[in-house]
């Protein structure tokens, strides 16, 4: 009878520990499960602060993209538009130079077929010299037009290649400060945990 009172108090003593255990157990659950829903919560407050902080990004960089994509279209009608006239300016003084050619050529003809008439001669020399003048000051104006034309052009290009390297800038911009975003989400999502 001594051997089976021992053994329960044994048995006791092995039922007080486990207990002991369980309530050890228990109370390290309940404080896992308290840093577990801390953990929550701070994430959800992180995700609020990336989801403000992605709104406050695109609130600021949007209308600077909106407003470079507007300012594009404009540059390029503008530029097509004083091509075409640098190309009509082309045509109309390659136009004037060969009605100047031909003029002479017709002139110089006349002048050798009639050699002997001194009056026709000289009027044809005025003829000849006023047409000649008309000739060169419509060519020089032409040629001051193309010239014109050539600086709008170039002044064009040049603002649309600022515009395009700005608007290159910023989606580069846009594109590091993205990065960046999603780097500091990451970083802070790892360091939480």
């Amino acid at each position: 009878a001594v051997v089976s009172t021992q053994s329960t108090g044994e048995e006791q003593e092995e039922v007080a520990y486990l207990r002991a255990k369980i309530e050890t157990f228990r109370g390290h659950r309940t404080t896992m499960e308290t840093k577990h829903h801390d953990l929550l919560q701070r994430l959800a407050e992180m995700e609020q602060n990336w989801d403000e902080e992605d709104a406050e990004f695109e609130s600021k960089w949007r209308p600077k993209c909106k407003e470079e994509e507007k300012k594009t279209p404009q540059l390029y009608e503008r530029n097509r538009q004083l091509r075409l006239e640098l190309q009509m300016l082309y045509k109309q003084a390659d136009t004037v130079i060969s009605h100047a050619q031909a003029m002479k050529a017709v002139d110089d003809r006349k002048g050798m077929a009639f050699p002997s008439i001194k009056f026709e001669r000289e009027q044809r020399v005025d003829l000849k010299t006023t047409t000649s003048n008309n000739l060169r000051i419509n060519l020089q104006k032409l040629q001051a037009e193309v010239t014109e034309q050539r600086k709008r052009v170039a002044t064009a290009n040049i603002k649309y290649e600022a515009e395009k390297s700005n608007r290159e800038a910023v989606e580069k911009e846009v594109k590091q400060l993205r990065q960046e975003l999603i780097n500091s989400k990451i970083s802070s999502s790892v360091s939480g945990r």
